[in-house]
C-alpha cells in the first residue's frame, strides 16, 4: 500500500471535520447578509408547506360581495355611480350584518357632470330605485347610506417610500385630521427595546372625502405590497405616519375588532411583537406585519355577486350578523393579488382572511429566534456531519444526509401544522447538502480510495470479514508498516508432490494443484487466517495479523483439522475418478516474527511473515513426513492448545476442544536451532468427523468473534 495513506485516518477525520465547519460557517455568513435568492428560497420553502398541508376549512362569519365581472355586464362600467353604491349598501345593511368593510377609495367627490353619462348608459336596469341626482346629491346619499348602515369601514391609501430610512421623505408631512385622526392605535408598546423595530413608514396619505369620512364608523388603511417574487404573504397591520408616533390599523384589522366588539381603547399595539385586542394576541413581526394563513385557493369565503345583492337575489338574512366585506373581484378592476395558493386571488379575500386568522386565531408567525435557531441547528447539523462522515461508508453516509434531511424538513412541517410556526429552512438544509457534498468529495478522493487499496492489498490474503474491518479501522493492522508481532504459524506441503509431477502430465498436475490449493485456501479464510503465498505445492498462512486475534492458536488448530478432513474428501472424489490421490503434512508453530509488506514497492508486494518462527515452522512441517503423521506442533504451541483441550465441556464454553488430543513425540534438533525442540503430533479423535460439522465449528467461531 502506498505509503501516503499510512497513518492518514486520523488527519482524514480531522480534515473532514475542518471542512465540514468551514461549509457551515460559510453557509452561515451568506444567511447573515440574507441576499435575495436566501430570502426568496425561504419564502418559497414556506409556500410549499402551505400547499401541502393543504386548504383549511371555510369561515362562515365573512361574506364577499364583489363588483365582478357579471356585475360589470348588468350594471356597467367601474366605477358606478355612487348612487348605485348607495343602494348596494342599504341593500346589504338590511340584512343587520355586524360590520361592513368597504375596500374601495373614495378619495375624490361625484359631481353631477362627472356621473351624468354614466348614469344615462347604467341606470335604466330592472329592479333598481331611479333618482335624479342635482348637485351633490350621489355622495350625500353615499354617506346617508353609510350612516343607516351603522358600521361601516372605510379604506384609505398610505404613499410608502421605498426606503422606510429616508428622513426627506417624512418632511413636511401634514398631520392626518378629520374623523380619520380618531383612528390611530390608542396604545402603543415595545416589546424589545434594545433592537431597532422597523414599522413601515408613510410619506403621505389619501383620505376619503370629508361626507363620506363623517358618517363612516371607523377607518383602516388598505396599503398592501407583495414581497419581492410577487407574492401576498403579510398583512401590515400598522403603519406609522412619518415621524409622528402615530401607527394606523390595517381595514382587516378593525373589521376584525368592530366584529369582535372590543373598543378602541382596548386595542394595543406592541411593536416588534404583536398586536393586542383585548385578550387576543396577533402575532407579528418588526414591520408590523402579520403571516397570513390563507385558507386556499380563490373564493373559498362565502361569496355573491354585487349584482344580485342589487337585484335582490340574495336570501333574506344572508348577511346577518356577518362581516361583510366589499370590493372589485373582476379582473379588469386591477385589483387580483398572487398568493403562495394562487395568482389570481381578489383582494377582497386577502382582507377577509385577514379578519377569519384574527377572530378564529389562526394564526401563522415567524418568531424573532426562528433565524437564530435556524443557525444553531445549522452548526449543529454541521458538526454531526463532520464528525461522522468522514468514519461512515459510502450508503451509511447517504442515509444519515437523507434521515437529517427528510428529518428536518418534516419537523419544519409539524411546527406549522401544529403550532402555526414558521421555521426557517434553507440554511439547516443548505448545510446538510453542502456539508455532505463536501465529505463525500472527501471520502471518495481519501477514505474510499484507501479503503480500495486495502481490498487491492489484503484480498488475495484474508477473507471479506478481515477486509472491511480493516477498512473500517486501518489503524488496527498498520497497513504497509513492518511490526514484530506473535503470531501462530502453519505450513501446510503436499508429500512426494516431485514424485507426482513426474507420473503426471503437467495440465493433469496443474488442474489437480488448483483444485487442492483452491480448497485448502478457503479453509484458510474460513478460520480467519491470513494466507501468505504458494510456494508451488506449499502453502503458508498465519494468524495474529494483520488484526490481533486473542485465539489464535485455536483458529489455526481448527483449520489444520478442517483441511485433513477436507483432503479426506477430496481424496475419495480422486479414487471415484480413478485418479491418484496425495496427502499432505501440516507444521503449526507460534512465536514473534516480523510481519508487513515486503517486496518491490509499486510493482510486487506481498504481506507476509518473516523470522525464525517462519523457517521453524516450515522445518517442523518436513518432520511430517519422518514421524509419519500428518499435523505436528511446537511446544509453544501445545502450550495453548492443551487449555482448550481440558477445557470443561458446557454449553456455553465454545473454545472447548473435546475431539482433539496431542500426543507428545520427542525433542529434536532442527536446522539453525542449537536446542531441540519438542514436538506434538495433533490428533483428531474423530476420524471421520462430517463436513457439516466442521461448518457447524467455523459458524459458530465466526459468530463468537
Amino acid at each position: 500500500m502506498p505509503r501516503m495513506w499510512l497513518g492518514k485516518t486520523r488527519t482524514i477525520h480531522r480534515l473532514g471535520l475542518g471542512l465540514s465547519l468551514l461549509v457551515t460557517a460559510a453557509v452561515l455568513a451568506v444567511g447573515w447578509v440574507g441576499p435575495h435568492w436566501l430570502t426568496r428560497l425561504e419564502a418559497m420553502s414556506y409556500d410549499v408547506r402551505l400547499l401541502i398541508r393543504g386548504e383549511r376549512s371555510v369561515s362562515q362569519e365573512i361574506v364577499l360581495v364583489g363588483v365582478d365581472d357579471r356585475s360589470l355586464q348588468e350594471v356597467g362600467r367601474w366605477p358606478w355611480s355612487r348612487l348605485i353604491q348607495a343602494e348596494l349598501i342599504d341593500a346589504i345593511s338590511r340584512d343587520q350584518p355586524k360590520v361592513i368593510g368597504l375596500d374601495v377609495l373614495y378619495t375624490e367627490p361625484e359631481s353631477i357632470l362627472d356621473m351624468a353619462k354614466p348614469m344615462d348608459a347604467q341606470r335604466p336596469r330592472p329592479g333598481l330605485r331611479q333618482a335624479t341626482p342635482t348637485g351633490s346629491e350621489p355622495d350625500r346619499r353615499f354617506a346617508e347610506s353609510l350612516k343607516r348602515a351603522g358600521a361601516v369601514v372605510l379604506g384609505f391609501s398610505f404613499v410608502v417610500p421605498e426606503s422606510g430610512t429616508d428622513v426627506d421623505a417624512f418632511r413636511g408631512n401634514p398631520p392626518i385630521t378629520g374623523p380619520v385622526a380618531r383612528a390611530p392605535f390608542v396604545l402603543i408598546k415595545r416589546a424589545r427595546s434594545d433592537e431597532v423595530l422597523q414599522p413601515y413608514r408613510a410619506a403621505g396619505v389619501t383620505l376619503p372625502i370629508p361626507v363620506l369620512s363623517e358618517a363612516a364608523s371607523s377607518f383602516g388603511h388598505v396599503y398592501s405590497i407583495p414581497d419581492d417574487d410577487g407574492i401576498t404573504r403579510y398583512e401590515y397591520l400598522a403603519i406609522q405616519q412619518g415621524n409622528r408616533e402615530e401607527y394606523f390599523p390595517s381595514l382587516g384589522l378593525e373589521l376584525a375588532r368592530m366584529y369582535l366588539g372590543i373598543p378602541r381603547e382596548q386595542m394595543a399595539l406592541v411593536l416588534g411583537e404583536s398586536v393586542r385586542l383585548g385578550d387576543r394576541v396577533i402575532p407579528m413581526d418588526d414591520k408590523a406585519r402579520m403571516l397570513l394563513n390563507f385558507l386556499g385557493r380563490e373564493r373559498r369565503f362565502p361569496s355573491v355577486s354585487a349584482t344580485d345583492v342589487l337585484h335582490r337575489r340574495i336570501p333574506e338574512g344572508f348577511f346577518q350578523g356577518k362581516v361583510v366585506v366589499v370590493g372589485t373581484a373582476a379582473l379588469g378592476t386591477f385589483d387580483q393579488k398572487a398568493t403562495p395558493f394562487s395568482a389570481n386571488v381578489p383582494g377582497i379575500e386577502k382582507n377577509a382572511t385577514v379578519v377569519e386568522n384574527i377572530i378564529h386565531s389562526s394564526f401563522v408567525q415567524r418568531p424573532y429566534w426562528a433565524g437564530p435557531l435556524a443557525y444553531l441547528l445549522a452548526g449543529l447539523l454541521g458538526l454531526t456531519l463532520g464528525v461522522i462522515l468522514p468514519r461512515a461508508r459510502a450508503i451509511p453516509s447517504a442515509l444519515l444526509v437523507g434521515a437529517l434531511l427528510v428529518g428536518y424538513v418534516l419537523a419544519t412541517h409539524w411546527a406549522l401544522l401544529a403550532w402555526g410556526l414558521w421555521l426557517d429552512v434553507v440554511v439547516p438544509v443548505l448545510t446538510i447538502i453542502l456539508s455532505g457534498m463536501t465529505l463525500t468529495m472527501l471520502r471518495v478522493m481519501t477514505v474510499e480510495r484507501q479503503a480500495e487499496e486495502i481490498r487491492k492489498l489484503f484480498t488475495p490474503y484474508v477473507g471479506p470479514q478481515i477486509v472491511e474491518q480493516l477498512i473500517q479501522n486501518p489503524e488496527l493492522g498498520k497497513v504497509g508498516v513492518g511490526q514484530r508481532r506473535r503470531l501462530t504459524i502453519m505450513f501446510c506441503d503436499i508429500v512426494e508432490f516431485t514424485v507426482f509431477c513426474e507420473r503426471h502430465s503437467p495440465e493433469e498436475v496443474v488442474s489437480r494443484l488448483n483444485e487442492y490449493l483452491s480448497a485448502m485456501a478457503e479453509i484458510v479464510f474460513r478460520w480467519k487466517g491470513t494466507l501468505g503465498d504458494f510456494q508451488g505445492d506449499q502453502i503458508h498462512a498465519f494468524w495474529g495479523a494483520p488484526l490481533d486475534q486473542s485465539d489464535q492458536v485455536e483458529l489455526a488448530v481448527k483449520c489444520a483439522l478442517h483441511m485433513r478432513q477436507r483432503l479426506g474428501q477430496l481424496r475419495e472424489q480422486w479414487l471415484a475418478r480413478g485418479e491418484v490421490p496425495f496427502d499432505n503434512g501440516i507444521g503449526i508453530n507460534t512465536g514473534d516474527v516480523l510481519v508487513g509488506n515486503i517486496g518491490l514497492e509499486g510493482r510486487k508486494m506481498d504481506y507476509a511473515a518473516i523470522g525464525d518462527h517462519v523457517n521453524l515452522t516450515a522445518r517442523v512441517e518436513r518432520l511430517t513426513r519422518e514421524f509419519g503423521v500428518p499435523i505436528l506442533v511446537t511446544e509453544s504451541t501445545a502450550q495453548e492448545v492443551r487449555p482448550l483441550i481440558e477445557a470443561v465441556d458446557t454449553p456455553d464454553n465454545r473454545r472447548h476442544l473435546g475431539h482433539v488430543a496431542l500426543r507428545e513425540l520427542t525433542a529434536v534438533r532442527v536446522k539453525g536451532k542449537q536446542q531441540p525442540v519438542l514436538v506434538y503430533e495433533l490428533q483428531s479423535l474423530a476420524r471421520s468427523m462430517p463436513s457439516q460439522v466442521m461448518a457447524a465449528g467455523s459458524d459458530r467461531d465466526t459468530a463468537a468473534a
